[in-house]
């Protein structure tokens, strides 16, 4: 069956590098090929914007043709059966993918996960002018009381309070006492809750010497020609994975050429130059790593290298991460 071409589609971006990586990557090479103008709107942090849930939950057109998100919100839409199920036939480089590529505890594909985050240690080089920082650890000195920057709600960061707590990942999400007394403990030392919008300004300033942040955050700061660098520290990292997905009610034109969107951002020639900017580990076997993860043995070498990761399920942090921000919001309120 034949489609007709939308004038365009509508995907939901993040701002920043992000953003930027998407459209010169995917977007602008995608109307290229077809003629279908992009529109990238614009979604600050890991939450998915009021209008977007709105629209699903009246049954109306969302505002977005493809969202690009974080898996656990798109794994929550997917839960309630609010996004239109991709399928081999229409987006068939889904065969090729690594397995993180597909949601656990879902029949079929809601969503697609195009790539792998790692967060890591962002540091002002200044801060560390002998030495690169090996540990965690290094965040307690007293030098930089009020000069940690952690995400809102601790996201990413449980795993490795859990470890610096005394305790195991293993024990995740069964008992977390050491990662809340952890937490705790770093409390006075964290001077910053925030996504990474403006970050660099407080790097710069001196007023952030230490960042929890995603790599793909770390290279826009160096980017930025802001005095930075990262590291990933012994005690181990954490990871993430994204999504694309398309939401329910869009008309079925549309949401054929949104997954023909998709389908192009997993071609193994588009996700070597996205996640090659990105400096996230892509999952489809054929993409290279990008210069970022070649170039540091610290960092994992395929997306089934789990040394130095401190992982935890997306399925996992799906079922409980609501009430894991809780629980940091009321220890940093």
């Amino acid at each position: 069956m034949r489609y007709t071409k939308p004038d365009e589609l509508v995907v939901m971006s993040w701002a920043g590098g992000w953003g930027k990586s998407l459209f010169e990557a995917v977007s602008k090479p995608f109307t290229e090929l077809t003629g279908i103008s992009i529109r990238q709107e614009i979604n600050i942090g890991l939450k998915l914007p009021t209008t977007l849930l709105e629209s699903l939950k009246g049954g109306l057109r969302p505002p977005f043709d493809v969202v690009w998100s974080n898996s656990v919100p798109a794994m929550r839409m997917a839960q309630e059966g609010w996004s239109d199920p991709l399928d081999e036939d229409t987006v068939p480089n889904l065969t090729a993918l690594g397995r993180r590529a597909k949601p656990e505890g879902f029949s079929g594909w809601p969503l697609v996960s195009p790539y792998i985050v790692h967060y890591v240690m962002a540091y002002r080089d200044s801060a560390f002018p002998n030495r690169k920082p090996d540990t965690w650890e290094v965040m307690m000195e007293p030098r930089f009381r009020g000069k940690v920057a952690l995400y809102p709600g601790g996201n990413g960061f449980y795993p490795i309070a859990q470890a610096l707590g005394g305790g195991s990942v293993e024990d995740i999400p069964r008992d977390m006492t050491p990662c809340w007394k952890y937490l705790r403990k770093l409390k006075p030392q964290v001077g910053r809750l925030g996504y990474s919008i403006g970050m660099g300004e407080l790097i710069c300033s001196g007023e952030l010497d230490i960042c929890f942040r995603a790599l793909t955050n770390a290279i826009a700061f160096k980017n930025e020609g802001v005095d930075v660098s990262w590291a990933a520290p012994r005690e181990g990292i954490t990871d993430t994975v994204d999504a694309l997905w398309v939401p329910s009610n869009v008309p079925e034109n549309v949401a054929y050429w949104s997954k023909q969107y998709i389908n192009f951002a997993l071609s193994p020639e588009i996700q070597e130059r996205w996640c090659g900017m990105l400096g996230v580990m892509p999952l489809h076997p054929e993409a290279r790593l990008p210069e970022a993860l070649r170039d540091d043995p610290a960092l994992a070498r395929s997306p089934d290298d789990f040394s130095g990761i401190l992982y935890v399920p997306e399925i996992v942090k799906m079922q409980h991460e609501l009430e894991w921000e809780a629980k940091f919001d009321e220890i940093f309120s």
